[in-house]
């Protein structure tokens, strides 16, 4: 998880705060599913209570240390980055130079941004929207985040220096309300950024970001073998990379493609004859695809790897990945008491969202989670939960099933059985030696 912590000192006190937390919320669980859901919410309220001072001081200890770091790494020469290690950094939020990741610039005299600056502004009441300017070359591609803070729902439109517009984008994904634009520009001079609140009641506070994105070189297309794993980049919104592998017939093959955080990737499995075989978007851990087959003919097979596409169909969660083509099936059973851990974390998540208990479920929000959701802190959950709310959370557990990862061991996945057909799943990943929830899904079928 290491493109998770490379986003910054934000994202490392997050996870030093929710880790924390998580620890004490995780120590009221117990492996009794009916026990757990009587006790948790009591429970966890407590835990978290106990928590808040130490929680507090870990952040504290995390921004100086942040801090530190970055005063040393000033005054380094900087070696080129490998490829993989390139694709990370690029993928993750580039910070300003003179301001720590929790602390953006913040002007109100100034409209002119800064490449890789945060900058903090608002909208408030009797403004219709905020406009920015950024000085860009003809060709270059742009990534424009919107973070809105607490109930701010951005729309943000890029306009070249004629102000046509070039790019609109309300949500970021799915379930993300924040907005981000990877776009070309095609003129030099500058470029107009206008954030607008999506409606009256979405006015408030943001933090806006503007990088140049560096697409390199596509070369990512290769012939592989089953049992490889190789590493690959979506540079573009439109990018598309092929993987060749030969299968005997009747061979059984698990196809994995792991996306760094944020990254949002489906693929398509196609045969020798060329039609196609399956397509899976997020049937692995968080936004990951997962397809697994038993091969109907010997020849060669054939794998595309693309960025999905959010609810306007425009595809913006690009960045790296890994490619994995193993033989045999993927499931993999784990031990009881791992097991109990599991389901202990995504019980007591799963309670935190019934009764809206949001720092509970901060506490308990794994890196993707935190990511596809725009979660920063409490309020962000506070802004989200009508939707949440609307999420069907079923009702009594009747059983609990747990699997670990064939390829990360620090990754397991947790099925909750409300009837004969009705199962819910949670994806968790283990940091710091506690289980966080990654993902979820409700209406899905039972375990395979």
């Amino acid at each position: 998880m290491l493109p998770f912590i490379h986003r910054g000192s934000r994202a490392a006190l997050k996870l030093g705060a929710g880790v924390l937390l998580s620890a004490a919320l995780l120590g009221a669980a117990c492996s009794d599913d009916g026990a757990e859901q009587a006790e948790t919410s009591e429970q966890a309220q407590d835990a978290a209570q106990q928590a808040q001072t130490q929680a507090i001081d870990a952040s504290q200890e995390a921004q100086q240390s942040a801090a530190e770091s970055q005063t040393s790494q000033e005054g380094d020469t900087e070696e080129p980055a490998a490829p993989q290690e390139a694709a990370e950094q690029q993928e993750a939020p580039a910070e300003a130079q003179d301001e720590p990741a929790d602390d953006p610039a913040d002007d109100p005299d100034r409209d002119t941004l800064i490449e890789g600056e945060r900058f903090a502004s608002s909208i408030s009441s009797g403004q219709s929207e905020q406009q920015f300017r950024f000085e860009a070359t003809a060709g270059s591609w742009l990534r424009i985040e919107v973070d809105g803070k607490g109930g701010m729902d951005p729309i943000t439109t890029l306009l070249g220096p004629d102000g046509v517009e070039i790019a609109v984008n309300d949500d970021q994904s799915n379930t993300n309300r924040d907005s981000l634009i990877i776009a070309q520009v095609a003129a030099d001079g500058l470029q107009y950024i206008r954030v607008q609140p999506y409606a009256e009641a979405n006015i408030g506070d943001f933090v806006i970001q503007v990088q140049v994105w560096n697409v390199g070189p596509d070369n990512d297309d290769a012939v592989i073998r089953v049992g490889d794993s190789v590493d690959g980049r979506l540079n573009l919104p439109d990018d598309v990379d092929v993987f060749d592998f030969e299968v005997e017939a009747g061979e059984q093959v698990f196809v994995l493609i792991d996306g760094d955080t944020g990254v949002d990737v489906y693929g398509q499995v196609f045969q020798p004859d060329g039609n196609l075989l399956q397509i899976d978007d997020d049937g692995g851990h968080g936004l990951d695809s997962e397809i697994y087959f038993t091969a109907g003919s010997t020849g060669t097979w054939r794998v595309e790897v693309w960025p999905a596409a959010n609810k306007d169909g425009v595809r913006q969660l690009i960045g790296s990945y890994r490619l994995y083509v193993r033989a045999g099936l993927p499931t993999s059973a784990v031990t009881e008491a791992v097991a109990s851990d599991l389901a202990g974390a995504a019980l007591t998540f799963l309670q935190a969202l019934r009764d809206e208990d949001t720092a509970t479920v901060l506490a308990l929000a794994g890196p993707e989670a935190l990511t596809t959701w725009g979660w920063d802190d409490t309020s962000d959950i506070d802004r989200d939960l009508a939707k949440l709310t609307t999420i069907d959370l079923g009702g009594e557990i009747l059983q609990s099933v747990a699997f670990g990862d064939v390829i990360n061991s620090a990754r397991g996945r947790v099925y909750f059985q409300f009837d004969e057909t009705d199962w819910m799943r949670f994806e968790l990943i283990q940091l710091a030696g506690h289980w966080l929830v990654d993902d979820w899904a409700h209406s899905v079928g039972p375990p395979s």
